[in-house]
């Protein structure tokens, strides 16, 4: 999905917040704002292009400033800390449910909160646990029948925070089933989303393998010319890719030959993700493409 205008005030409050964060003199924010007000996806002057690839220029650029890869390493922590503080109490939700699946697969999307488009300090809290936000329920069985038929999955994580409640939603779909599943992470430190290390620190190892995307630069998204020859094996061959967050929708959704095999889990928190699928800003969003 390339870049509405909506995601230009959206790109440049995170980009003020991350610098904000990662420098201390406001003479060098100041700088560095002036810098990304430069670049054309940010003007008006270059639609054809994603929010991830713009992201991933700023968040490159920072990096390179701050002389700091990971920057944002101990908010990451923190984050992942916050979250399995709840996990406990998550899992006993879900279990004591009707639909077990369907209960943590909300606490999944709704983890697609903790976004640093939205606020990068922000953490899970028991809002989490929150029963109330809606949910595409007939894509929700769409993909639980997906899942069923899958023979290879491929699910691509997103942030740090909201993989403990992945672990929980994958918890459920191998229970008592073996599924074949990979988990796929970013390589490479961008925002706050989760490295092969991140992820292995929450214990996602122990649910399933987890590989770095291959993505040798700040990317916070997938592609296919992009990522290694192992990944593009692996998506090439998955029956069924379960792609969490924005990032991912934004830029998979350019790759066309995997039409038909991507089902993408987000929270809805702005235009540009609800419009095209006609539902309310807040509401977590399952699309089967």
């Amino acid at each position: 999905m390339h870049i509405w205008p909506d995601c230009i005030p959206c790109i440049l409050k995170m980009s003020l917040e991350l610098a904000r964060l990662s420098m201390k003199e406001e003479g060098r924010v100041l700088a560095f704002m002036g810098e990304i007000l430069g670049m054309p996806g940010l003007r008006g002057e270059e639609w054809n292009i994603t929010a991830p690839e713009i992201v991933g220029k700023v968040a490159a650029r920072l990096a390179q400033l701050t002389n700091e890869p990971d920057p944002f390493k101990e908010i990451k922590a923190e984050q992942n800390r916050k979250a399995l503080d709840l996990y406990e109490r998550a899992r006993g939700h879900v279990e004591g449910s009707r639909d077990p699946y369907l209960t943590a697969l909300k606490l999944a999307i709704s983890g697609n909160s903790i976004d640093a488009m939205v606020g990068l300090t922000e953490g899970p809290s028991d809002s989490e646990l929150d029963d109330h936000a809606s949910l595409t329920c007939d894509a929700a069985e769409g993909l639980r029948n997906r899942i069923r038929k899958a023979g290879k999955i491929v699910y691509l994580l997103d942030n740090c925070g909201e993989i403990v409640f992945d672990k929980l939603f994958l918890s459920v779909l191998k229970d008592g089933r073996d599924l074949d599943i990979t988990l796929v992470a970013r390589s490479i430190p961008v925002l706050n989303d989760a490295t092969p290390e991140e992820a292995t620190s929450v214990g996602l190892d122990k649910v399933a393998p987890v590989v770095g995307n291959g993505i040798a630069v700040p990317f916070p998204g997938t592609r296919l010319n992009l990522v290694s020859d192992e990944v593009r094996e692996l998506l090439a061959r998955a029956d069924l890719i379960i792609s969490k967050g924005v990032g991912n929708l934004d830029s998979l959704t350019e790759e066309r030959e995997l039409k038909g095999r991507v089902s993408f889990l987000f929270h809805g928190k702005c235009h540009p993700c609800c419009a095209p699928r006609m539902v309310p800003q807040g509401t977590l969003v399952v699309d089967n493409c």
